[in-house]
């Protein structure tokens, strides 16, 4: 037995494109979202006064070279320094670019539709995060899966397809069937401070059920005596306290 519950089995992750801090939030949890629909901006003042002053420089670029060109048909020094500011107006140009896009990146918008899931809009408004940090998941209706996580003492040998049983603790009298697809091979730290191996299962009943939804997941290993089944956590609690 081990903590269960269904999680999106394909979900979406809506990640930061950039550095910068949160302004608005644009779902609520759980909200269903369309493709294109807008789910977060970020506060693009800094980003905006940026832009501003780089485009600033590369108008000032772009006259100092047009002033140039025209000394350049009688000063030969004037005519040698084209390239040079050529070369800043290019310099300038990019900057400009660059921020533009980061202004257009400061408003992210769903790639999917599917229904957007996160804890709490309120914790993430004024929340600063780094490019590539998690915001949101985006997870497709009906397309969940059983999720799992064996502790290190229950480390059984379980066989890929084998049947699970989730008893839901909204439900505990309809299990939901599922079929073994992998056990992970290294313990992960949970959020409770314990170490244990993630297990996912596909459900093999219709996907109507709530992410979200938790229980308990029974799994079933190879066959082993009664006797072995009874003493094999007393025999482990001594060989790992004796080193027998």
């Amino acid at each position: 037995l081990s903590p269960g519950e269904i999680v999106p089995a394909n979900p979406i992750d809506m990640r930061s494109p950039l550095d910068g801090v949160i302004d608005e939030i644009l779902v609520r949890p759980n909200d269903p979202v369309e493709a294109g629909q807008l789910l977060w901006t970020f506060d693009r003042s800094l980003i905006s006064s940026r832009l501003k002053v780089s485009e600033q420089a590369l108008a000032t670029a772009q006259s100092t070279y047009r002033q140039a060109s025209q000394k350049a048909l009688v000063d030969s020094e004037v005519r040698a320094q084209l390239s040079q500011l050529q070369g800043q107006i290019r310099e300038r140009q990019a900057e400009v670019d660059f921020l533009r896009d980061q202004v257009q990146r400061a408003v992210v918008k769903a790639p999917v539709a599917g229904i957007a899931f996160f804890d709490d809009a309120s914790t993430l408004v004024g929340k600063p995060v780094q490019i590539g940090e998690r915001v949101l998941r985006i997870a497709t209706p009906g397309d969940s899966e059983i999720e799992g996580w064996l502790s290190l003492s229950d480390a059984i040998d379980l066989v890929p397809g084998s049947p699970v049983k989730l008893f839901l603790n909204a439900r505990p009298l309809e299990p939901v069937q599922g079929t073994l697809r992998y056990v992970s091979q290294e313990a992960s730290l949970r959020p409770d401070g314990q170490y244990a191996y993630r297990i996912r299962a596909n459900l093999t009943q219709s996907n109507d059920h709530t992410i979200g939804l938790k229980g308990t997941l029974k799994l079933e290993g190879e066959k082993v005596s009664a006797l072995y089944w009874v003493l094999r956590r007393p025999l482990a609690s001594i060989r790992m306290t004796l080193g027998w």
